[in-house]
């Protein structure tokens, strides 16, 4: 590893001067090529003069975006560029693999800060410092950041989320003409000057998502509301409620048409700011209502009226000064606008309240004319600034998310701009030694592209360096072999641990190199230099790279690792829960089916039982009802067989008798045709009765004035079917009745029929 130490020689100073000089008018000479850098780091020699022609050239071809090493250089045009922020835009930088290796623009800015938050391995608060002159661009370039982060903070899958991001940036959108109409002013070198610091913090949750904001003021310029340099104006809103008010509203809030206040001037001059339909509206957005907002311009009108309160020198030092005569109906307008009793507002302008000595003595003492007026101006940038913290407030109630709802946040630092005056202001001398701070710990724009045109564009300090980087000894004890241990962290030696720990991972940087070597360039391939200072690492794009490679396949193999044990684990509890399934599946069938089973069993067995109790009942009933009937069975069967013996013929009919049974009934029943014994015969053959045993059936013939056959009864034969209530037979009895139509009983119905009705 090489480490770069900076040094010259006496000697060559002079040479060296000359030589600088050389170089100066060579490189103003070739003008055509200035607007192609990109980088400043590009020019040689550094020099102001030569970073402010480049930035010039660069302008003149509407190209407003210069890198300076790890910082970006914006230039105001001054005029709509909208092609420069469009949606499309922002999304090529978010996807795209390296946005540095992209035009200098805002987005690369803003996407290397979002993917810092996004690491794999605690995630870093990150906050963006936008500094400059009063006028620069500073609270549009915030704006183009919301808006990407908008875009990119919200999770493409869920439409819920997008609209909660989007939500988010239209609520810190309509704070912005808020904000701007109560602390923004017209200065000399912009109408538009921001006149408070506002660090906006912008809340990502564990995915990443935008899930909320807060918006933090600081050093407010107070001082404007009773003062403003010549050509200067105050706040907008007090011009906004003295133009835009209606009549109705300039009755309420005593602001006549053409009246003059003292902390009201330049009030001919109409800008842009001044709509003060816009700041209403913005205002409704964001949940103040009417009669809230009522009040909030009654104070503002109080305000100016006590502008225009005027004292007089007293004679008499023990008595209070004296109003000036057009001062006193100020005074009753401003009490009766601020809602206070115009005697304490008198008294608290002009008597001064002094508490002494051990028992707390109260002493009352008059105030001069400078006191009262000192006074008075104290009171009304008090008030001004309450009011514009309610404000805050207020918006940070619409936009601020739950505490346990965000892990990480990405703040936008907008600095209002530095300017000199003849005479400072305590606020603008405040103002100007933040942003010199600020200017100075980022070395500023010149130093900062000093050193990194020297090859050390990277700075990162020592305890940084090792918390990210640590994990390379890891690595290098897998390509080069195992490394002494480091020893242990002390609280009192921090900065002496660190060292060998640096070393450590600064004497990873050759294998780290020759393994991303490629294999025709690994002779030639070395350790780009790393300067190792007091307090930081400084090292090249080079380096860094390197170091991010070798960190991202430690981090590779450890997740490789953690994903198979992982999926190891999940396999072997997959395992043992299905055999578990399979044992519990068994189990319970088993059991359900010996539950079945059993209560088959039950009911088989009640069955069986009704069963039997049934039929020997039924059997016994039958053959009860038959004694008398085979008596008759005995007396008729001879008798007709004797009376009427069967002819050939018939013999011959009854086997050409087709032995389907509907065709039989209906030719039995038939009007014309058989009769007489031929009809019994077809009775016979379609029910398939034997003809050798007659006894077992009785059938009764129609009579006269009828035709067919009205019943067939048969003896049991093995079973008996009881009918009764619900019987299959559809000319079954359900009470048994003697009918001279019908055989009744409980013996085996194969047919019966009522009485034919001929129609």
């Amino acid at each position: 590893v090489l480490f770069q130490v900076n040094g010259h020689s006496p000697d060559s100073d002079a040479q060296s001067g000359k030589s600088h000089r050389e170089d100066l008018r060579e490189f103003l000479g070739r003008e055509a090529p200035l607007h192609q850098l990109d980088d400043l780091t590009k020019v040689n020699p550094v020099t102001l003069e030569t970073v402010l022609r480049c930035l010039q050239a660069r302008y003149m071809a509407d190209t407003f975006y210069t890198n300076a090493g790890c910082t970006l250089v914006a230039l105001n045009p001054f005029k709509p560029v909208p092609h420069l922020y469009l949606p499309e835009l922002m999304r090529e930088y978010h996807a795209a693999p390296q946005p540095q290796k992209l035009k200098p623009h805002v987005f690369s800015v803003g996407e290397q800060t979002y993917r810092n938050v996004k690491s794999l391995i605690e995630p870093v608060n990150q906050s963006i410092v936008v500094s400059g002159e009063s006028g620069a661009g500073k609270t549009w370039t915030s704006r183009c950041l919301m808006k990407f982060y908008a875009v990119v903070a919200a999770s493409p899958t869920s439409w819920e989320s997008h609209k909660i991001a989007e939500r988010i940036e239209q609520r810190i959108l309509h704070s912005n003409p808020v904000m701007e109409a109560f602390g923004n002013a017209c200065t000399l070198r912009n109408n538009n000057s921001s006149r408070f610091g506002k660090f906006i913090q912008l809340q990502l949750n564990r995915a990443q998502q935008m899930t909320g904001a807060a918006v933090q003021t600081y050093l407010l310029e107070k001082t404007r509301v009773a003062y403003q340099a010549s050509n200067e104006r105050n706040f907008h809103i007090f011009y906004q409620i003295c133009k835009g008010a209606s009549e109705d509203e300039r009755l309420q809030w005593h602001l006549p048409k053409g009246a003059a206040f003292s902390w009201l001037p330049n009030p001919e001059r109409t800008l842009e700011e001044d709509c003060f339909e816009v700041t209403r509206e913005a205002m409704i957005h964001l949940g103040i209502n009417a009669p809230t907002q009522n009040n909030i311009f009654k104070v503002l009108a109080g305000l100016l009226h006590l502008g225009n309160i005027q004292f007089a020198d007293s004679e008499d030092e023990a008595q209070p000064c004296q109003l000036m005569d057009n001062a006193k109906c100020s005074v009753r307008t401003s009490a009766l606008l601020l809602q206070l009793p115009e005697d304490m507002l008198l008294e608290t302008l002009r008597i001064r309240t002094i508490r002494a000595g051990r028992q707390q003595q109260v002493f009352r003492k008059p105030c001069s004319r400078t006191e009262c007026d000192t006074r008075r101006d104290c009171v009304a940038k008090l008030v001004y600034a309450r009011l514009f913290d309610w404000l805050v407030s207020v918006i940070n109630s619409r936009i601020c998310a739950d505490p346990g709802s965000w892990t990480t946040f990405i703040g936008l630092l907008d600095v209002y701009g530095f300017e000199s005056f003849p005479d400072n202001s305590l606020e603008q001398l405040c103002i100007n030694y933040a942003n010199e701070k600020l200017q100075l710990e980022a070395c500023g724009l010149v130093e900062t592209i000093h050193i990194s045109a020297a090859g050390f564009p990277i700075r990162v300090s020592h305890q940084n360096f090792v918390e990210r980087y640590e994990l390379l000894r890891r690595l290098h004890q897998a390509l080069m072999g195992p490394i002494s241990p480091s020893p242990e962290r002390s609280p009192n030696g921090k900065e002496a641990t660190l060292q060998p720990l640096l070393q450590d991972i600064l004497h990873t940087l050759p294998a780290l190199t020759q393994a991303a070597a490629t294999p025709g360039d690994s002779d030639e391939a070395t350790p780009a230099p790393v300067h190792c200072g007091r307090t930081k690492v400084f090292m090249t794009d080079s380096v860094l790279e390197v170091l991010e490679c070798g960190r991202a396949q430690v981090l590779e193999q450890c997740a490789r690792c953690i994903q198979g044990s992982w999926r190891r684990y999940q396999h072997l509890k997959q395992q043992r829960q299905r055999r578990a399934a399979v044992l519990i599946q068994a189990a319970i069938r088993s059991w359900l089916a010996r539950k079945h089973i059993a209560r088959l069993h039950t009911a088989a067995t009640t069955i069986k039982r009704a069963w039997q109790k049934w039929r020997i009942r039924m059997a016994f009933l039958a053959s009860k009802e038959l004694d008398g009937i085979e008596e008759e069975h005995f007396s008729q069967a001879p008798r007709s067989s004797s009376s009427s013996p069967q002819p050939p013929i018939q013999t011959r009919l009854l086997g050409a008798i087709i032995r389907l049974w509907p065709l039989g009934l209906v030719l039995a029943n038939a009007a014309t045709g058989i009769q007489g014994f031929q009809r019994k015969l077809v009775v016979w053959a379609c029910l398939q009765l034997p003809r050798d045993s007659p006894r077992g059936y009785t059938v009764q013939i129609a009579q006269q004035d009828q035709a067919g056959v009205t019943s067939i009864r048969a003896l049991p034969q093995g079973s008996i079917k009881f009918h009764y209530r619900k019987s299959p037979l559809r000319y079954a009895d359900m009470c048994p009745e003697p009918s001279p139509y019908s055989v009744t009983g409980f013996n085996q119905i194969l047919l019966e029929r009522h009485r034919l009705i001929h129609v």
